[in-house]
């Protein structure tokens, strides 16, 4: 993010005219970053709540570009008016609402509640120790009403043992099993089909997943790490 950041400070200094429609401003901005930065491509642009500066999403890496494609900035800003509102969270929430779509469209392994209060996406990885100790609370999950819907993420890349592993789980007969054998040490039948490892695993770096577990709830927010069940489902009914 560096590299590219300040790449974007030094050229960005091609004029760009100034339009008073937002949406043709937006499209010229669109042009100027693909010419400056040709290997990034932003999800979105949109106005910012800053006068003169456009709010600019890689991913969830939020960046606030000026009208002119001038300046850039990057950092936290807060609404000192609205309860020190965290704008830039506000703003990477909305964009991982977006990517749910992406996400809901995902075949998935579930394991909890068959009637939920609460369904939440878990980026997961075989041998993560803490993804571990989640999955063998899957009952106590299922007993605060939330369904789980596994995305399997080899945090090691998608050529390590932790793919092959969850290739392998995803082409089982039974993969719920599977996984709960896998995720037991337990040896499970080397398997190859065709499979969705490799999108789970983008969508979950384009979400900003950076280690497992990590729990993507419906409205968009992103919690790394194990929770216990009861912390989640406080949490969750919190929101609702």
């Amino acid at each position: 993010m560096a590299k590219w950041l300040s790449t974007l400070i030094i050229l960005c200094a091609l004029p760009l005219f100034a339009l008073a429609d937002s949406a043709e401003q937006i499209e010229n901005l669109r042009a100027k970053l693909k010419e400056v930065l040709p290997e990034f491509t932003p999800d979105s642009i949109a106005e910012s709540p800053v006068d003169g500066f456009y709010q600019v999403a890689f991913g969830t890496q939020i960046v606030y570009v000026s009208s002119d494609a001038r300046y850039v900035f990057q950092g936290v800003l807060v609404d000192l008016e609205d309860g020190k509102k965290n704008l830039t969270q506000v703003a990477a929430d909305e964009v991982r609402k977006q990517f749910l779509t992406n996400v809901n469209a995902l075949e998935s392994i579930s394991f909890g509640a068959e009637k939920p209060r609460h369904t939440v996406t878990i980026f997961t990885d075989i041998d993560c120790p803490y993804c571990q100790k989640l999955h063998e609370e899957m009952d106590q999950y299922a007993s605060y009403g939330i369904k789980v819907n596994y995305l399997l993420f080899p945090r090691n890349g998608l050529t390590s043992p932790g793919y092959l592993k969850a290739v392998s789980v995803w082409c089982s007969e039974d993969r719920a099993d599977a996984l709960t054998r896998a995720k037991a040490r337990k040896p499970i039948e080397d398997k190859t089909c065709d499979n969705p490892i490799a999108e789970h695993f983008d969508v979950g770096k384009k979400v900003g997943v950076t280690g497992t577990p990590a729990i993507l709830t419906q409205d968009g927010k992103l919690m790394p790490g194990y929770l216990p069940a009861k912390d989640l489902a406080q949490r969750l009914d919190q929101k609702s």
